[in-house]
């Protein structure tokens, strides 16, 4: 980590000593190329009546884009979770909405194990810890990096892994580009919210000729909503870069955060250190004397290249990732003077990378053809570094225009997965080995391999030519094979349960969508999904299992937790999503959203009810935008989410399991904002803009993840601008 910090520095120290001299060098050579001055031609003003393509949200049959500089939400983002709340496919599931943790998302009803997030179209991935995997801490993504985010429903890409059986968050990095000055661009915003939120980044973006470079520092703090509950984050990232010949380029980044979090304790009305300040919760898993902290550490290298050839566009992307995660809390008797206490230090690390060729070779037909692959480890204390995931893919997939409205995208992926099972129990405080989870097989880690072809699909019709009504409209189909290695942790070891004898899920996905363009720049988006997972792999609690050994239930040897993790025989999922944004009048644009499902076990297995009905059935979310004046934008986001019952359980002794439920009645949440653009330019200080928002307007008592309560009526104002 040390190391990092002083590449980190030495980066940071080459740029700012030599961004100026490359200014002087570039500004002399443009000042005798400038010699000869150019003639400015006035033009008679041009009305364009073209529709806005490239605004905030762009819809297409297979893809939702969002651009973040244009998207605008009544409050200050953290992250891409704050904006991804808004479209319904998207279920938010965090503790608390000013606290950011892992997989605080759900995408189609599928947590971080069955959706995938990427940047650059490489996966996020570890073979990390947790329920819904770990896998993706949105926190450590900083918004000053990313240009937009796709929204790609259901598995039809044969370009992403066999778990994105939801479908892909691909988060677009901003691509290295021309500056037309030396001049760097810097971009500060500043807010501050109630419960003493704070959220202040700095950007700057230059380049002199060919040579690109970026710098970036993201501070967040809370004292949160709930108890025990600050969070204080911290951020920075770099990013040089090469323009290429032939519109080509080649980028490396880095990033570089530190995370201090307290986990959140119980605040229960009948207990004795009950505080009258703090929401009531009586689901936590510690209570307020154990004091837990979860700190992390992690850093990201990245490195993107494309370019274009006369045998296609090649891209090359590389990753490589480290976490540090340490966790402690008190143990013991809150009532003794002595207390012993609990402390995990892991270290995650992931290599990954991906090459591709796009060939295009006529305009009817476009091919590409790629590979990809991740590694990932872990240690911890007392246990070395070991491979705990290797999966190796390549794929093949060609756009066809069959004739000029039918479209078919299809494709084929091949994947080879390997992974290692923790198989020896070990003291977690020292480390040492005090058995095995299956003593048949005496070993460290327990191997698994996978492997599968997976063929996609996706047709479109577009609908112009049968009649005046349809213009603008498509019809969509997508038809894909569903195939899901058991890669996480918890597929695999997650709660201390291994899985050794799951198998992957398969079964078949199909989508029918419906897209239409209205004028006034109106997108309509519909679609109904089915989805028939077979061997669903679900978490059977210790209240269904039998052959989880304990004091009181032997199991005999290599039989151990044979049913810890099991096969549902067959699920199916049923879904509808419909989507509707644009403008209403020139001055006022809206955006609708509303998601529907339900997910039904075909089998007998008892946990399923408990594994597959935890989701709402209805979503709904809304927001219009409203041009009150020529600087002055109002606007005012709805949420709207059905009732739920979170199924939950908790070791309250070794061995000893409590199992409840939580029912969460619906609820109906407001957001409202102004914002004012308080000047174009004054000085050398360009688009500043203040924003004031309250959320929560009406004061919703709410819950959204596992009976926590969700923040009250809250306040906040934000300011930005350019220089």
């Amino acid at each position: 980590m040390k190391r990092f910090k002083v590449i980190f520095t030495i980066l940071s120290a080459i740029l700012i000593l030599a961004v100026p001299q490359l200014c002087k060098a570039v500004a002399g050579h443009k000042k005798e190329a400038g010699k000869e001055e150019e003639k400015i031609i006035k033009l008679k003003e041009i009305q364009v009546t073209a529709p806005k393509s490239e605004g905030d949200i762009v819809v297409t049959p297979s893809v939702t884009k969002i651009n973040i500089e244009e998207y605008k939400i009544p409050g200050t983002p953290q992250n891409i979770t704050d904006i991804l709340k808004d479209r319904a496919i998207i279920d938010f599931r965090g503790e608390s909405d000013l606290t950011p943790s892992n997989d605080t998302i759900q995408m189609r009803g599928f947590g971080g194990r069955r959706f995938i997030t990427a940047i650059d179209d490489l996966t996020i991935e570890k073979s990390g810890f947790g329920y819904s995997n770990h896998a993706v801490d949105y926190a450590l993504l900083s918004l000053g990096q990313i240009e937009r985010i796709e929204i790609i429903p259901g598995p039809h890409s044969a370009l992403h892994p066999g778990q994105s059986i939801g479908g892909v968050l691909n988060i677009i990095t901003k691509k290295p580009k021309r500056y037309p000055t030396l001049k760097p661009d810097f971009k500060v915003k500043n807010s501050y919210r109630s419960y003493n939120t704070q959220n202040h980044s700095l950007d700057m973006d230059g380049g002199a000729d060919s040579f690109i470079y970026g710098l970036g520092f993201h501070n967040y703090h809370t004292n949160g909503f709930l108890r025990h509950n600050e969070t204080d984050i911290n951020t920075f990232y770099s990013r040089l870069g090469w323009l290429l010949p032939s519109d080509g380029y080649i980028s490396l980044s880095g990033t570089y955060t530190n995370q201090d979090r307290e986990l959140t304790v119980n605040n229960d009305p009948n207990g004795s250190n009950y505080n009258h300040d703090d929401p009531d919760v009586t689901v936590a898993g510690y209570d307020p004397w154990q004091d837990p902290e979860l700190d992390k550490e992690a850093y990201h290298w990245r490195l993107n290249y494309k370019q274009p050839s006369s045998i296609g566009l090649w891209s090359l992307g590389a990753y490589y990732n480290k976490e540090n995660v340490d966790q402690f809390n008190w143990e013991g008797d809150p009532n003794q003077a002595y207390r012993g206490f609990h402390s995990r230090d892991v270290v995650w690390g992931q290599v990954g990378g991906k090459i591709q060729d796009e060939i295009e070779f006529s305009k009817n037909h476009l091919s590409t053809v790629g590979f990809d692959m991740v590694v990932a480890h872990s240690e911890r204390l007392n246990v070395s570094r070991h491979k705990r995931l290797d999966r190796r893919a390549g794929y093949f997939q060609h756009k066809w225009l069959i004739i000029p409205r039918l479209t078919l995208v299809g494709g084929l992926r091949y994947e080879d997965v390997n992974t290692w099972i923790h198989n020896r129990i070990t003291d977690r405080n020292t480390g040492e080995i005090t058995g095995y989870y299956n003593n048949a097989k005496k070993q460290d880690y327990i191997d698994r391999h996978f492997s599968e072809f997976v063929p996609k699909s996706f047709l479109t019709y577009a609908l112009d030519d049968v009649s005046e009504m349809l213009k603008e409209t498509s019809l969509s189909l997508g038809l894909s094979k569903i195939w899901h290695a058991p890669t996480s942790g918890m597929d695999m070891h997650g709660n201390g349960l291994p899985g050794f004898y799951v198998e992957p899920e398969h079964g078949m996905a199909y989508d029918l969508i419906l897209t239409k363009r209205f004028q006034k720049d109106i997108d309509l988006k519909v679609s109904y999904a089915f989805y028939e997972i077979k061997d669903y792999i679900a978490y059977n609690n210790r209240k269904y299992a039998e052959y989880i050994p304990s004091k009181t239930n032997p199991v005999p040897p290599g039989l151990e937790y044979k049913d810890a993790r099991i096969n549902l025989e067959k699920v199916h999922r049923h879904g509808v999503e419909f989507d509707l944004n644009g403008y209403i009048l020139d001055d006022l644009s809206f955006y609708l959203s509303y998601a529907f499902q339900e997910f039904k076990n075909k089998g007998s297995e008892l946990v399923a009810k408990e594994e597959l009905d935890d989701r709402a059935k209805h979503r709904v979310n809304a927001g219009l935008g409203y041009k009150l004046f020529d600087k002055t934008l109002l606007m005012l986001d709805y949420k709207h989410q059905s009732k739920q019952v979170a199924y939950n359980s908790e070791e309250v002794a070794p061995d000893e399991w409590d199992f409840y439920t939580v029912p969460m009645d619906a609820y109906h949440v407001f957001d409202l904002a102004i914002e004012q653009n308080i000047f174009k330019e004054y000085g050398f200080l360009k688009k500043g803009v203040l924003k004031l928002y309250v959320n929560n307007l009406f004061n919703e008592e709410y819950q959204n993840s596992n009976g926590y309560p969700m923040t009250d009526r809250n306040f906040g104002g934000e300011i930005s601008f350019k220089f």
